[in-house]
């Protein structure tokens, strides 16, 4: 019989050895699995692998709601601690004084480095990043006098959060075809 494990009080039953791959096993046998020696150079490698592969995420759209959640598993570790992670979400405002003030924290820094009025941090979709960006851009156009630019080119491959963040925005959107290849069509663009 294999024993129980335990990690931070927590109780995990190990799995069957009918279920377990062998130390002889083929699946993570190549040399890369073996070199890993934590998680976050396991990571890394992976990142490597497919940062050897073009996406619209590091080619056409510097915008989008894959590039905004890319975080450090690390970062996200305090959102597993259950007194950190385990708030209702409608919980009397004099039960949450601690969240509160984190949220104001983040939100004032914020503003400090970026000048920005006013900082939300709620809620933290890609699409409300895209929306918040777009906005910050026309803000920016009507402060120089080129309000009157309203059009947003999208690659029709581009997923459907960036046509309806610019449609949001007061944007129009004119879509730009791609070829088989993904490359956009510069013509259309002209």
């Amino acid at each position: 019989m294999i024993p129980f494990s335990s990690y931070e009080g927590r109780t995990y039953k190990p799995l069957p050895e009918n279920l377990r791959r062998g130390k002889h096993s083929k699946f993570l046998g190549e040399m890369q699995f073996a070199m890993k020696f934590s998680e976050t150079n396991m990571m890394r490698y992976i990142q490597r692998l497919g940062d050897k592969d073009i996406s619209l995420t590091n080619s056409m759209m510097a915008l989008g709601s894959c590039t905004m959640k890319l975080n450090a598993a690390i970062t996200m570790i305090p959102v597993t601690w259950s007194g950190f992670a385990n708030i209702h979400p409608y919980v009397p405002r004099d039960q949450c004084q601690g969240y509160m003030q984190l949220i104001k924290e983040i939100e004032d820094n914020l503003v400090a480095i970026t000048q920005y009025d006013g900082i939300s941090s709620q809620p933290q979709s890609g699409a409300t990043g895209e929306y918040a960006g777009l906005m910050a851009i026309r803000k920016y156009q009507e402060s120089i006098g080129q309000g009157n630019r309203n059009i947003c080119l999208i690659p029709t491959s581009a997923h459907g959060t960036n046509p309806a963040s610019a449609v949001l925005c007061g944007l129009k959107v004119v879509p730009i075809n791609c070829d088989e290849d993904g490359f956009i069509s510069v013509e259309e663009v002209k």
